[in-house]
């Protein structure tokens, strides 16, 4: 067994509240970008805007922002949010613009990162990391088996039948880590990510085989699903994949 400390996917998910409005949302994400790409062992960064068009039952309709960090260990997360000087400002600055903003965080070790395996078409990152049509679709799983044995294989059966699809950029999944901060989300006990180049792709994913199959192969190990689904405006560092 390895001995070498997890990757850590960081996804947090901001509600403006009254601030909510298209400049707010904007001048939010290019700040994020600006100051919370860039830290110490960050691996990769990804924000988006919620995908109001997606309202399935499952669908958490309560933030408005999804933002997405992969950090090299939880060591760097750590660094991150306690001595970290720009997201420091990050936070000075919109604690003093969007005063009403509220947040939920999800983090996972990650045990599975796949990137760029099944992208179907060129990816055209901008120098900004601005890619304005793809898709971040996250779901968290809470299992009525919660022993680590099965979450164990139920993470193997994400992997077969959610990981090949095209149009993939990104995939992963791990387990809920021991963070447990006042915004915590501890809900779960696997977390999937996946990253679409559209949402075309994510449509035809739907529609798949191997989605279809993944119901009656995980039949009576799942409690409660929760999906969060969101529009990326910006992303970076995706394939920077050095430990």
């Amino acid at each position: 067994m390895s001995s070498t400390p997890p990757m850590l996917m960081h996804s947090t998910y901001f509600n403006l509240g009254a601030n909510n409005t298209p400049d707010v949302a904007a001048a939010y994400m290019a700040e994020a970008l600006q100051y919370l790409s860039t830290s110490q062992g960050l691996i990769s960064f990804w924000i988006g805007l919620r995908a109001t068009d997606m309202t399935r039952p499952q669908n958490d309709l309560h933030y408005d922002i999804a933002m997405h960090q992969v950090f090299k260990d939880e060591a760097s997360f750590n660094l991150y949010n306690s001595n970290d000087t720009s997201h420091n400002q990050f936070v000075a600055d919109v604690n003093r613009w969007a005063p009403s903003t509220t947040r939920r965080v999800m983090d996972t070790n990650l045990t599975n990162l796949v990137i760029g395996g099944n992208t179907s078409k060129p990816q055209h990152i901008g120098a900004d990391g601005n890619l304005p049509q793809g898709l971040f679709h996250s779901l968290y799983f809470s299992l009525a088996d919660k022993s680590p044995a099965n979450i164990a294989k139920f993470t193997d059966i994400c992997v077969k039948y959610l990981s090949t699809h095209p149009g993939i950029q990104l995939f992963a999944t791990g387990g809920l880590t021991d963070i447990k901060r006042d915004v915590s989300v501890r809900n779960f006990d696997v977390g999937v990510d996946i990253v679409y180049e559209s949402k075309q792709a994510y449509d035809e994913y739907l529609k798949s085989k191997l989605h279809d199959e993944f119901f009656p192969a995980t039949a009576g190990m799942i409690t409660d699903t929760y999906i969060f689904d969101s529009y990326l405006r910006y992303q970076s560092k995706v394939y920077s994949l050095t430990r």
